[in-house]
């Protein structure tokens, strides 16, 4: 699920959905934000591959929350 594979497509895999997540964080913003603008992309589809989507970028330390905003993180 996170990586594709003979049997995940490319635009099913978290990785996926992490990079169009990523591509429209810009500067700082709040989730909710990010979900108007991303939420009705056809890879996206629901909120619970979105969250997923936003753990992957937290957990290898792409993106930043600090004070209930969002961000990319400094390297």
């Amino acid at each position: 699920m996170i990586l594709p594979n003979k049997h995940i497509q490319i635009s099913h895999s978290l990785l996926n959905i992490g990079a169009i997540l990523l591509d429209n964080i810009t500067g700082t913003q709040t989730v909710s934000l990010l979900w108007d603008k991303a939420g009705g992309l056809s890879d996206v589809k629901n909120f619970e591959r979105f969250t997923l989507g936003l753990d992957l970028l937290f957990i290898i330390g792409l993106i930043e929350l600090k004070d209930g905003l969002i961000r990319r993180a400094e390297k």
